[in-house]
């Protein structure tokens, strides 16, 4: 498999190469366009305030937190994001995993939470959690799929009265 493919499985077509790197300060604008319009198909907008406050500068974020956050650019766009917080115990938590529409169902969904779980167990720990909003259920499927374990709900009292599922998953 190419690190740079489109595709995270072996199906890379040329022309459509994808790269996945480190965030950087100066990508805030485009995470936040992406983010956006995927909150959009939910009928939601992204407010920096809040819950997605550590979208604002995800880079800075992450990296002053022992952490890591990444995207995967092609063509210029950024077409991916994830990231990865440490916590103070033994956990790790998997925040803003959000993909184009146009890179769905190919795999990079389950490339990207791997990432984080891998990131995690060099950083030591030993759990990862995740808080995934109710109405992303293809979300819910891939963390499913890939051995999460589904723990609790949360009401976030925000514009949208959002509620969330909590998914662990053991490192060890």
């Amino acid at each position: 498999m190419s690190s740079n493919c489109v595709h995270a499985d072996s199906r890379c077509r040329p022309g459509r190469e994808a790269h996945l790197r480190p965030a950087a300060s100066a990508d805030a604008p485009a995470i936040h366009a992406l983010v956006d319009s995927i909150f959009r198909e939910y009928n939601l907008r992204l407010v920096l305030d809040g819950p997605d406050a550590h979208l604002r500068e995800p880079s800075e974020y992450f990296r002053s937190r022992g952490g890591e956050f990444w995207v995967l650019e092609r063509a210029g766009e950024i077409v991916g994001t994830v990231g990865a917080a440490l916590h103070d115990d033994e956990s790790a938590e998997l925040k803003s995993l959000y993909i184009h529409p146009s890179i769905r169902n190919l795999g990079w969904g389950a490339r990207l939470t791997t990432l984080v779980m891998d990131f995690a167990r060099r950083a030591g720990k030993r759990r990862l959690a995740l808080w995934s909003d109710t109405r992303f259920s293809d979300a819910h499927r891939l963390y499913r799929r890939l051995g999460f374990v589904q723990s609790g709900e949360r009401e976030l009292y925000d514009l949208y009265q959002s509620r969330e599922y909590g998914f662990i998953f053991n490192l060890d």
